[in-house]
């Protein structure tokens, strides 16, 4: 900003004027040149300040430190490319278009956010940060927080793909839809289920989903009900991810050595275990599957490794006789369930999360009874079975004088999960039918073939305004999301194609960053995506991309959100580290 006098004319007397310009808070205000003694004392004075925005900060909730490169690789729990999509999104819609807090970090200010960048270093992993923190001085002066994120280079995704692609889970989508209308009206997940699946479980490529399958009894596909990765993550469930999960769950198997993409089609499961108490902890006494048919595919006595101290009778129906004979241990059921379920099997039960810890097991595609049912329109508090049966199929359950019968229970939640697939996603949950106004937005998307939609709808859904740049190698792939972008929306809302969203192809990486800071003031969202030449000396690189990452921080506006992402490598996971200009920095 000029400080330098002005100069003008007066126009009584045509002699010169020297005007100040006096800054308060950011806003200008004139005053002509009077002598000091002319000036009204401060408490007369008329000028009227105003009040400088509070600057945005961001920080971490225990889900974004347990995810910090300041935690022991062995006990960090590395966040998802989901993660880091939603923060953008969060970012550019601000708080009042969240249906929940993120569960990783937090927006102090969040409205305050003046703009958002985001600079994709693709060829770079974890490794390189690790490695060459310490010289790259500035950036590691700007950003404090620093979190590691499996990215699709681990599994040979595509990163522009799932840059792209808004990572919300089917079941978060809905809800949405019906608290915020149309601000994800144009939703679409299963990509981004297999996406974020394949990111932690071995799932070969393969189409997931198939609308045209569902069946007469069903008026959606059940794969709408299954967790997202994160959920799974959020609900305790056991995943293979690196670090401190990987080694927490170091004993436990999965149920298929490599498993096929979930379709409306494939097969769902009801399970449920029966637990005592051992000198170790709660572990497995039996266990039960059930098939859609409601027939008994497998039942098993299981005697733990440990002495029993508590049998649990009044809950688990298990008494020290009925395991007097009993000869099965734990790996026979682990092998016996990996050789009965299907590669794309849905297991289905009541916080099936306890059974899996139980049986030591991991399995990817879950729906569970107690998160898709809702009895007081609160998502914190989950119902019990028990009241589910009776509620929603008039069956009295868990009666028996000899405790809980684990066929009856894993038949009463395959029985729930049917019976909501015949009305619609939102029977049965309290938390969706507060919401009856945007019933007719649920049902145009759910009967809507949308495979894939882009953060770009939103941003043009929000009249928000974007620009991506990079080289031809990497904006080919861009440009498919933009125009599905504009195509999507433009039929939605019979509007001209929309241009908010601009995507800029330049001749080398120098000149993605330069047109970066030139463009930040004049778009919402900038993301410069750059890959990186992978035979280029690693030190001179590294200085390169130190003095980039400067030069964007600093043509940056106060209160904007930058972001970094490392994206990672076929062996390593990548990083993103993020901070607000002009937001304390606390060490």
């Amino acid at each position: 900003m000029d400080h330098r006098p002005e100069t003008n004319m007066n126009i009584n007397s045509g002699e010169p004027v020297t005007k100040k310009r006096r800054t308060y808070n950011d806003c200008e205000t004139e005053t002509t040149g009077k002598q000091k003694s002319e000036l009204p004392p401060l408490s007369q004075k008329k000028e009227t300040r105003i009040r400088k925005k509070p600057v945005a900060s961001i920080r971490l909730k225990n889900s974004g430190e347990n995810a910090a490169l300041t935690v022991p690789t062995d006990n960090r729990v590395p966040l998802l490319l989901t993660d880091v999509q939603y923060l953008l999104l969060h970012s550019l819609l601000g708080n009042i278009n969240l249906i929940q807090p993120p569960r990783w970090y937090v927006i102090d200010k969040c409205n305050n956010v003046s703009q958002t960048t985001c600079i994709i270093l693709e060829g770079l992993s974890i490794k390189h940060w690790e490695k060459y923190r310490e010289t790259m001085l500035k950036t590691k002066k700007i950003f404090n927080l620093v979190v590691e994120i499996v990215t699709p280079s681990v599994y040979n995704g595509s990163l522009v793909r799932e840059l792209a692609l808004v990572p919300l889970s089917e079941s978060e989508k809905e809800t949405i839809i019906q608290q915020y209308g149309s601000m994800n009206l144009a939703l679409e997940v299963r990509k981004d289920l297999m996406i974020m699946m394949r990111a932690i479980f071995p799932v070969r490529n393969g189409v997931s989903e198939n609308f045209e399958n569902i069946s007469l009894e069903e008026k959606f596909s059940r794969t709408q009900l299954i967790l997202s990765a994160w959920q799974l993550i959020e609900e305790n469930y056991p995943v293979p991810l690196n670090g401190k999960l990987r080694k927490l769950y170091a004993d436990y198997v999965m149920s298929k050595d490599e498993y096929s993409p979930v379709t409306a089609t494939s097969p769902m499961f009801g399970l449920d275990c029966e637990m005592c108490i051992t000198r170790v902890g709660s572990e497995l006494t039996r266990i039960s599957v059930v098939n859609e048919k409601h027939e008994v595919v497998y039942e098993s006595l299981v005697k733990p490794y440990n002495s029993i101290t508590d049998y649990v009778t009044r809950y688990s129906g298990i008494t020290k006789s009925i395991l007097e004979n009993v000869t099965k241990r734990l790996e026979d059921v682990q092998t016996e369930l990996r050789e009965l379920l299907p590669p794309d099997a849905i297991l289905v039960g009541q916080s099936l999360n306890t059974d899996l810890h139980a049986l030591k097991m991991m399995h990817p595609y879950i729906i569970d009874t107690s998160l898709i049912y809702n009895l007081n329109g609160e998502r914190s508090k989950k119902p019990k079975l028990k009241a589910l049966a009776r509620e929603f199929l008039n069956e009295d359950i868990q009666n028996q004088r000899g405790g809980h019968c684990s066929v009856e229970d894993s038949l009463a939640c395959l029985k729930l999960v049917q019976l909501k697939l015949s009305r619609n996603v939102e029977f049965g949950d309290a938390v969706h039918l507060k919401r009856q106004t945007f019933k007719q937005n649920i049902l145009k998307v759910a009967t809507q073939q949308q495979y894939a939609c882009s953060i770009f709808n939103h941003v043009i859904e929000q009249k928000k305004t974007s620009l991506v740049v990079g080289c031809d190698n990497i904006t080919g792939d861009y440009h498919t999301y933009l125009k599905q972008a504009k195509e999507s929306l433009c039929n939605q809302f019979k509007k001209n194609k929309s241009k908010k969203v601009k995507l800029i192809t330049v001749d080398t990486v120098e000149n993605v960053i330069d047109t970066v800071k030139k463009s930040v003031d004049d778009y919402h969202l900038v993301m410069g995506h750059i890959k990186l030449d992978q035979s280029s000396d690693d030190t001179q690189m590294i200085n390169k991309i130190d003095e980039w990452i400067e030069g964007v921080w600093s043509s940056l506006q106060e209160s904007a959100l930058c972001v970094i992402v490392f994206g990672g490598s076929t062996d390593d996971n990548g990083v993103a580290m993020m901070n607000v200009k002009g937001a304390t920095i606390i060490k």
